[in-house]
């Protein structure tokens, strides 16, 4: 069987799952600009003029409810958010403070929703979010795509919206994010490189206070800081792999060239390991993280990775594009009722991004 047949067959298969979720269909997210000139107490107020803000601090309570299971991480992150100006550092501190402003959201379950993977990213986390792809195609373009799985996915589906950062009076990166999150999850710097974070749980939650009180940035910010401030995908690279984090996580990297693409393997404050693009011999062509090592088998009661390879396999890469990788990122498993959202991106091609919600997801 032709690779083009398999594809298409692929495509079919696609199509007989979105009917049997029941026939609802994605829709693409709201995008934003955020101006990186403007005052950070300033800079989301457009962003967050029409949000609900009632529906937004139920959904916060509900999820920070399941992402903060024990009483000694509900006091941490309290502690936190009364401490703002000594944890949260600038613009992101005074960027939270006036989305509070704007929606009258209180300051301190804003600052908490902002930094909860950081707090609870551990060996006793309960959530598995995430499937990153880095892919090239026959002519060494290079696509990423990824899905945003975590707890209360209703409600994160209805807060999900793209930014368009600005600097100097032009579009410097896109990101993915949630209404009233400053951090960035997803994102792809014009003509440079493309980076995407995944949950990591190891370790022990006070190892993730420990690196606080070294002097570790949170998860996230230091991905959209990343964004803002490096040039290329060799410079971003570096950063994510000397930049201590709070919490573990897998920062997933794409290029502008057929050879960059990596996956970061962070610990809390320290780097783990790394793998670059074509250092597996079986698929060279593509990189796949979802929430396990790299190195490890993943449990067979989560086997995201393995779905995902699979499928890729099956594509081939003669038949890889933007439309492809979307439809991989939308197998069952890889696709599954906690997705939030799918992006996909290519660093070399700004036309590429697009966010699409996942209404036409699985139900309970």
């Amino acid at each position: 069987m032709s690779s083009k047949l398999l594809a298409c067959v692929l495509v079919a298969s696609f199509v007989l799952t979105v009917c049997a979720f029941g026939g609802h269909k994605a829709e693409t997210a709201k995008t934003f600009v955020v101006d990186l000139d403007a005052p950070p107490l300033q800079r989301w107020q457009k962003v967050v003029q029409s949000a609900d803000a009632n529906f937004i601090q139920k959904g916060i309570d509900k999820l920070l409810r399941v992402a903060l299971p024990n009483e000694a991480l509900v006091k941490l992150v309290e502690a936190i958010a009364k401490d703002i100006e000594r944890f949260i550092p600038q613009p992101y501190a005074d960027e939270i403070r006036g989305i509070s402003q704007a929606t009258g959201i209180p300051l301190g379950d804003l600052v908490i929703s902002n930094i909860v993977y950081d707090v609870s990213a551990s060996g006793t986390g309960r959530s598995k979010a995430c499937t990153s792809i880095v892919t090239t195609d026959h002519n060494g373009k290079i696509y990423h795509g990824r899905n945003l799985d975590y707890a209360e996915p209703s409600f994160l589906k209805n807060i999900t919206i793209q930014v368009d950062f600005h600097r100097n009076g032009k579009s410097l990166f896109m990101a993915t994010t949630y209404m009233g999150y400053v951090g960035v999850i997803t994102g792809s710097r014009h003509g440079a490189f493309s980076i995407s974070g995944d949950e990591r749980n190891t370790g022990k939650w006070w190892n993730n206070l420990l690196a606080v009180e070294k002097g570790s940035g949170f998860t996230f910010f230091n991905e959209r800081w990343i964004l803002e401030n490096k040039e290329t995908y060799k410079e971003a690279l570096i950063e994510a792999v000397l930049k201590p984090t709070i919490a573990p996580v897998y920062y997933i990297l794409g290029g502008i060239t057929p050879t960059e693409g990596a996956i970061v393997v962070r610990n809390a404050h320290t780097l783990a390991n790394f793998t670059m693009l074509g250092m597996d011999e079986t698929h060279p062509w593509y990189l796949v993280e979802t929430n396990y090592d790299p190195w490890k088998a993943p449990p067979a009661s989560d086997d995201r990775r393995d779905a995902a390879i699979h499928t890729m396999n099956r594509v081939g890469q003669d038949e890889m594009d933007a439309e492809m990788l979307y439809k991989v990122l939308s197998v069952p498993l890889v696709f599954n009722k906690d997705t939030t959202y799918t992006t996909v991106m290519s660093a070399a091609d700004s036309s590429v991004y697009r966010t699409m919600i996942r209404w036409d997801g699985p139900e309970d």
